[in-house]
């Protein structure tokens, strides 16, 4: 065998027969590659019209552009007599006409050089038969008449006023001018570069939304987004005025072929958000973005001095909404809460030292606390604020602790002071009333919750089973559980007989418990106005069911 030492690329004859599957074949292609056309010819304005028959639609698109010089070009596949100048900028491929192939059509144009009509039956798009060119004596321009399928009531209308609506030239359907807009009009700000339009949008970002008009023809591409920590995000579009690097993926034309032209596209995109975020009056750019954005403007400012406040974290959350931001206090510092437990037992130190307040801490030395946001690591501000976590907590019993308080699951301290530590191992105490303490077997069992109160506390039964309940209760989403109501019912009662049997011992539980069972199950059995007496215990039991009185009704 003859090892072969060169080769020459060519086209196989047999592609010719599958020139009907270069396009989808449906309005939306035949429109954009015509209407291209037009646009590429010089042609001012574009009519359309529709003829609706029974078994078919008859569509004509004509314009007034340079008209077609030699009909040979325009049949053959790759091939057109475009100006250099056109060449030059846009790249045509020769292939638009063939998103008709397959459709009876009949051209007529005239040119400068010269005036034809052919007509086009469905098998001579494959080179099957012969074409008659025949004399056209008809004004300046093309039009091309296509047999298309009955379309349903307003669907070719749609399609016509969606290939015209950013195309630069006007165009008419049925003798109606069609609305045209202007590709970027919702945009917050425009910024021309290097022979594009880009437009910078504000919380406008979705992967639905066409982002790159190709004079006229519109696809979606993923362009740069950036979005500040929880707040503004912000995309763009780009509207294409001149611009011979960046071409479209053939036939179709539905994606920008990657080249060195799109990167330089997708800097300039990215550029034009940055330039845009530093014209507010204030933003939140993560770290890293805006190291990135310092590349571009060396004066760009650091994110605002603002974090979301501290709030709890209670168990039951699955998702809860950042807090609101606010502007750094003198004394400001971070607390990172891991748990309910811990963030429960936090927030109940910080409203006892405040009156009341929940992210502040009051006394002598005062302090605001606010959220962690790790996204801003690396900013100055952020990296010099003191971050505590809670490292401990220490119990102190004026007798010295009772030997049976050691694994207790209730103890009652005199004084209970939670220890802080910040990243420079720096402590901070806070002195509270009420500690809910790490333990495997405190989730969702308030019984089993290990609690520490100090004898002299100041909370009442219903606030002591309201933190019970913002550190342990977190409800099954098991197929199989009851619904969020009545877990949270049922873990309601538990917390409230748990809290009265720490502060009024276990009799009062008992009796709350009996109570509150009571309330859910049984009295709604008893008739309006009757009275039920009850007396139970393990020897015995009287129930009886005193008469209504009479009289007017109580």
């Amino acid at each position: 065998m003859t090892m072969i030492t060169k080769l020459r690329a060519r086209v196989s004859p047999h592609a010719i027969s599958k020139v009907t599957r270069i396009f989808n074949g449906t309005l939306d292609d035949i429109f954009n590659e015509l209407f291209q056309n037009a646009r590429r010819a010089g042609a001012t304005s574009i009519t359309v019209t529709a003829e609706h028959m029974g078994d078919a639609c008859l569509i004509t698109v004509s314009d007034d552009g340079a008209g077609i010089a030699d009909p040979v070009d325009l049949l053959s596949l790759g091939q057109s007599d475009w100006s250099d100048e056109c060449r030059t900028r846009e790249d045509p491929a020769g292939m638009g006409f063939f998103s008709l192939a397959g459709l009876d059509t009949v051209v007529s144009s005239r040119s400068a050089d010269g005036a034809f009509s052919l007509a086009i039956t469905g098998d001579a798009w494959t080179g099957e038969a012969d074409i008659d060119v025949l004399p056209f004596d008809g004004p300046r321009g093309t039009a091309i008449t296509f047999r298309f399928d009955p379309q349903p009531d307003g669907k070719l209308e749609r399609c016509v006023e969606a290939a015209a609506r950013f195309l630069p030239i006007p165009v008419s359907y049925n003798g109606k001018e069609l609305a045209r807009a202007d590709f970027l009009a919702d945009a917050h700000k425009v910024i021309e570069r290097d022979g594009f339009r880009i437009g910078v949008f504000r919380d406008r970002h979705s992967p639905h939304i066409a982002t790159l008009n190709f004079h006229g023809v519109t696809l979606k591409h993923a362009f740069p987004v950036v979005k500040e920590v929880h707040h503004t995000q912000w995309s763009v579009q780009v509207d294409v005025i001149d611009a011979p690097d960046l071409v479209l993926v053939l036939p179709a034309r539905k994606e920008i072929y990657r080249n060195a032209a799109l990167d330089r596209l997708v800097a300039l995109c990215r550029e034009a958000i940055f330039s845009v975020i530093r014209e507010e009056p204030f933003h939140r750019l993560n770290f890293e973005n805006w190291l990135e954005a310092s590349l571009y403007h060396d004066d760009f400012p650091q994110a605002a001095r603002q974090l979301p406040l501290w709030y709890p974290t209670l168990a039951r959350d699955s998702y809860r909404e950042v807090p609101r931001f606010a502007d750094l206090e003198p004394g400001a510092a971070i607390y990172d809460d891991t748990d309910s437990f811990d963030a429960v037992t936090f927030g109940r130190a910080l409203r006892r030292s405040n009156g009341g307040e929940m992210h502040r801490l009051g006394g002598p030395e005062p302090r605001a606390f606010y959220e962690p946001i790790t996204n801003f690591i690396g900013y100055p501000w952020y990296d010099a604020l003191p971050a505590f976590v809670r490292t401990g907590e220490r119990f102190t019993f004026d007798d010295g602790m009772p030997t049976d308080e050691e694994g207790a699951v209730t103890l009652r301290p005199d004084a209970i002071t939670i220890e802080l530590t910040d990243q420079h191992d720096r402590r901070l105490d806070l002195e509270t009333d009420f500690a809910i303490l790490e333990d495997a077997d405190t989730w969702g069992d308030p019984d089993c919750a290990r609690i520490a109160l100090t004898r002299t506390t100041a909370l009442g039964p219903d606030d002591l089973t309201d933190l019970i309940i913002d550190a342990v209760f977190s409800p099954s989403d098991d197929s199989d559980a009851d619904s969020y109501d009545t877990q949270q019912t049922r873990f309601r009662h538990d917390a409230a007989v748990r809290a009265l049997a720490i502060l009024e011992g276990e009799d009062a539980a008992i009796l709350a418990g009996i109570r509150m069972a009571f309330a859910d199950r049984v009295a709604w059995r008893i008739p309006h106005g009757r009275t039920l007496r009850l007396s139970w215990s393990s020897a015995a039991s009287d129930l009886t069911l005193d008469p209504a009185q009479e009289g007017p009704a109580q």
